[in-house]
């Protein structure tokens, strides 16, 4: 039943991508499964090893059920899905490689589906420290659909200061019993901008004769900006001292942040003072819109390619961010493919397009609004492509074929440093006179 419902959305997708906006889907030269928007979340994060000389490494993949197909045997749903995860060195040298296989029962059919049911695994690496590149490949045993997430991975020597501190990991719940804490780890490093707050975890590793530290937390926003400042004082209860502390998110805006924790530590019998800092990015956004999109704002300036001028307004016009908010998502809603799930695929597949635009073909702008970006939004994955970085009496040009939709366009590098514009068709996508 998943899958025809599977299949029956994404033909309504189609469609309306089709007759919404003339989007079409086509087959990817430039895009590959999971680069656009990931189908699952991956986190890692280095702590002291019990292992003499190496970094301990823990690495956690969450799938969605959404990405899962189940099938019914019994009285249950089954989803079987497998994880493969590599570790490589800078020079593309092979450290580590496991595999392993995942069943997800679930007792109704409402469980194999939301974006808010997850799968959630965890595996421990002991590695040297150094930088590393992390591959971790999902794949979905039934369907075959497989996707790949990719992450730069810095592992710190934990040992060769007098302290050190970990990384961070965002905390999803904490339950706390006694002198035992449980933790559920926030994968996707997203938190939502009217939450309660959330927690941060991390390791502090010193001497144990010094018996408290100073804490200093901030937020940032993109623009350098201190959005948020804290000063703890923590005991020190051991070499390892494992530290939880709460950030109220109520003020923080959506958008993009990063995330610093440094420690003071002062030793009372030598007077010295020891200092050590760790960080992390997060992103506040609400649970509504795509992972794609960290600003309204920026998100409703981004409909430009497929929404009249008089929608565009009207959104624009909202008198406070919750009625822009409100009226952007009624824009999607009335476009919804599947309105009888969680998901606006439609939303996704557009801001994901917006997203690979800015990752691919920004210069001196955001790629969004480049030539290539405007046709890759609207038009999607072009089914052909001919590339001509470097021929004689002519600037680089670039073809791209939609055989389906019997249109082709051309770029041309007028400059030399990656700017294309679009010379053919001689008039843009609304058939003015360019």
């Amino acid at each position: 039943m998943k899958t025809m419902i599977a299949a029956r959305t994404a033909f309504r997708i189609a469609g309306c991508l089709m007759l919404f906006a003339t989007l079409a889907y086509g087959q990817t030269e430039m895009r590959q499964t999971g680069e656009l928007i990931p189908t699952f979340y991956v986190d890692a994060m280095a702590y002291a090893s019990s292992q003499p000389q190496k970094s301990r490494v823990d690495v956690y993949v969450q799938v969605p059920h959404e990405e899962i197909r189940f099938m019914k045997e019994g009285d249950t749903y089954i989803g079987r899905y497998e994880v493969t995860l590599t570790l490589f060195t800078g020079v593309k040298q092979l450290v580590h490689e496991q595999t392993w296989s995942v069943d997800v029962p679930v007792n109704d059919f409402a469980q194999t589906s939301g974006s808010r049911l997850y799968s959630l695994t965890h595996r421990t690496v002991d590695v040297d420290p150094g930088s590393y590149q992390l591959n971790v490949v999902f794949r979905d045993q039934e369907s075959r659909k497989s996707s790949q997430v990719k992450k730069t991975l810095v592992v710190t020597d934990f040992a060769k200061d007098s302290i050190a501190v970990s990384d961070i990991m965002l905390v999803s719940r904490l339950s706390i019993a006694g002198e035992k804490k449980t933790i559920v780890p926030n994968i996707t490093g997203s938190i939502h901008p009217r939450s309660e707050g959330f927690f941060v975890f991390f390791e502090l590793y010193c001497a144990p004769r010094l018996d408290s530290a100073d804490l200093l937390y901030r937020i940032y926003d993109s623009k350098k900006n201190e959005v948020y400042r804290r000063s703890v004082r923590e005991a020190i209860t051991g070499a390892k001292t494992q530290i939880f502390m709460k950030v109220d998110s109520a003020s923080i805006p959506m958008g993009t942040y990063f995330l610093s924790a440094e420690v003071v530590v002062q030793d009372g019998i030598s007077g010295k003072s020891y200092r050590a800092t760790t960080s992390r990015t997060l992103n506040v956004r609400s649970l509504d819109l795509p992972a794609a999109v960290l600003d309204v704002d920026k998100a409703i300036d981004q409909l430009v390619y497929i929404a009249r001028e008089t929608e565009l307004q009207y959104i624009r016009d909202g008198a406070t961010q919750d009625e822009k908010h409100r009226r952007f998502m009624e824009f999607w809603a009335k476009r919804d493919p599947d309105p009888s799930t969680q998901r606006n695929e439609l939303m996704e597949e557009y801001y994901g397009r917006v997203q690979y635009a800015n990752q691919n073909f920004g210069h001196y702008m955001e790629g969004w609004r480049t030539d290539m970006g405007m046709v890759f939004i609207r038009f999607g994955s072009p089914e052909n492509i001919e590339r001509h970085p470097m021929e004689l009496d002519t600037k680089p040009y670039e073809i791209w074929y939609y055989y389906q939709l019997s249109r082709q366009f051309i770029f041309v590098d007028e400059t030399g440093f990656g700017d294309y514009r679009l010379t053919y068709p001689t008039t843009d996508l609304w058939g003015r006179t360019r």
